[in-house]
C-alpha cells in the first residue's frame, strides 16, 4: 500500500498537528503501509521537519492565494502523480486546482478536523466565501472520508450527505511517547492550557476563571501575553515552547484545560489532540464539549456547558474538581483505548478499501 500523506501546514512542528502526522506515518510504516510526506508550507522549520521524517517539503511565501503558493501545490501535485501512489491522504484545506487534478486521478480520501467553514466565518469572510462556493468541485470527487467526530459525519448538514465512505477515528495518541507524570507538588492549585488564542478554545474564559479563583495560577503555553494585556496577575503567558521546555510547566500542573468555547464555531463534539496529550500525561481536565471518546463523560473530565457563559455559571463545579484532583492523577488504565495504534489500524484497513487493495 503506497499513500501519499499531504497536508498543507503552518503550525509548530511541537504542535499537536505535527505529532498526530509523525505519529501517523510512523504507524504506518510499521503496518508495511509505503508512506511519503507531502508538506506545502511556508515555515522553514515545517520543511525542516517534513524533511527528518522522510518527507518532501514545497515551500512558498504569500497569502493563501499567492502565484507562490499555488505553485508550490502544483509542484506537489505533479510530484504525486508521477509517484502514483494508492492513496492521497489529505488533511482537509481550501480547494486549489492541484487538489482537484489529483482527485481526478487518484483516489483521494479528506480527514475532516472541525467544520471550516464555520472556522473561516469568524477569521476571513473572503476565505469563507471562496470555501463556500469550491468546496464541491474537491468534495464531489472525494472517494473517502475520515472525521474525528460521529457529529461531523453523521450530524453535520453538509458532510453527512456527501458521497464516498466514511469512517470516524477520533483523535488519539502515541501513549508510549508520554511519560505518566507524578502528582504535583505546587502549594497552590495550578492549572493549563497547551493551544493558541483561536476564538474556540476560549482563552478569555480562562482569564474569567483566572479572576475567579486569584489564589490559583494559570500557565497559558503558545499564547503570547500581548494579546491580553489586561489579564489577572495570576496568568502566566509562555509563548511557543517545545515539549521539553513546557513539561516542567504540566508536570506542576494540578489540572489542564481544554477547549472552552467550541460553540462558537457551532459544534457540540471534539476529540482534541491537547486533551490527549494532558490525559497521557495523567492530568484531569476541564472541557466544554463532549468527547467523541468518552461519551458517557469520565470523572477525571469536567464537562460544562457548551454554551458562553459556561464559566461562570461553573464555578463551584469547577472548585469542586480541582479541590478532588489535586493530589491525583488519571490512571494510563482509564485511557489505553485512546492509544493511535489501534486507530491508526483502522485508517490504514479503511484506506485499503478505498483504494481497493485489501
Amino acid at each position: 500500500m503506497r499513500i501519499a500523506y499531504l497536508a498543507h501546514f503552518n503550525l509548530s512542528p511541537e504542535s499537536g498537528v505535527a505529532k498526530k502526522i509523525a505519529s501517523t506515518i510512523t504507524i504506518w510504516k510499521d503496518l508495511n503501509a509505503e508512506v511519503v510526506l507531502y508538506v506545502i508550507t511556508r515555515q522553514a522549520d515545517v520543511a525542516d521537519w517534513a524533511l527528518s521524517l522522510g518527507g518532501k517539503a514545497f515551500t512558498y511565501t504569500g497569502g493563501s492565494y499567492s502565484v507562490k503558493k499555488l505553485s508550490a501545490i502544483d509542484r506537489a501535485t505533479k510530484d504525486i502523480l508521477r509517484w502514483k501512489p494508492h492513496a492521497v491522504y489529505l488533511r482537509r484545506d481550501l480547494v486549489y486546482p492541484g487538489y482537484v487534478q489529483l482527485a481526478l486521478h487518484l483516489p483521494l480520501v479528506q480527514e475532516v478536523n472541525s467544520d471550516e467553514l464555520a472556522e473561516l466565518k469568524l477569521y476571513s469572510r473572503i476565505q469563507y466565501l471562496y470555501h463556500l462556493t469550491t468546496r464541491n468541485l474537491l468534495d464531489r470527487r472525494t472517494r473517502g472520508w475520515v472525521f474525528v467526530t460521529r457529529e461531523l459525519c453523521a450530524a453535520h448538514p453538509y458532510f453527512s450527505k456527501l458521497p464516498g465512505r466514511k469512517i470516524v477515528v477520533a483523535n488519539g495518541i502515541d501513549l508510549e511517547r508520554f511519560p505518566h507524570l507524578p502528582p504535583s507538588t505546587a502549594p497552590q492549585p495550578t492549572l493549563a492550557f497547551l493551544g493558541y488564542s483561536a476564538p474556540w478554545h476560549g482563552v478569555d474564559k480562562i482569564l474569567k476563571l483566572a479572576q475567579e479563583f486569584p489564589g490559583w495560577r494559570f500557565h497559558l503555553i503558545g499564547v503570547s501575553g500581548e494579546q491580553f494585556p489586561d489579564s489577572p496577575p495570576n496568568v502566566y503567558f509562555h509563548g511557543r515552547l517545545s515539549f521539553s521546555e513546557y513539561l516542567p510547566i504540566l508536570t506542576q500542573s494540578h489540572v489542564a484545560i481544554g477547549t472552552l468555547a467550541l460553540h462558537r464555531k457551532h459544534m457540540n463534539e471534539a476529540s482534541p489532540l491537547k486533551v490527549r496529550e494532558y490525559l497521557a500525561l495523567g492530568l484531569p481536565t476541564i472541557i466544554g464539549y463532549k468527547d467523541t471518546d468518552f461519551p458517557q463523560g469520565a470523572p477525571f473530565l469536567l464537562e460544562l456547558p457548551n454554551v458562553e457563559n459556561n464559566v461562570e455559571s461553573s464555578a463551584d463545579a469547577v472548585l469542586r474538581f480541582v479541590e478532588e484532583w489535586k493530589d491525583k492523577r488519571v490512571l494510563r488504565s482509564e485511557i489505553l483505548h485512546l492509544d493511535l495504534r489501534k486507530k491508526e489500524q483502522d485508517r490504514l484497513h479503511f484506506l485499503k478499501g478505498v483504494a481497493n487493495v485489501l
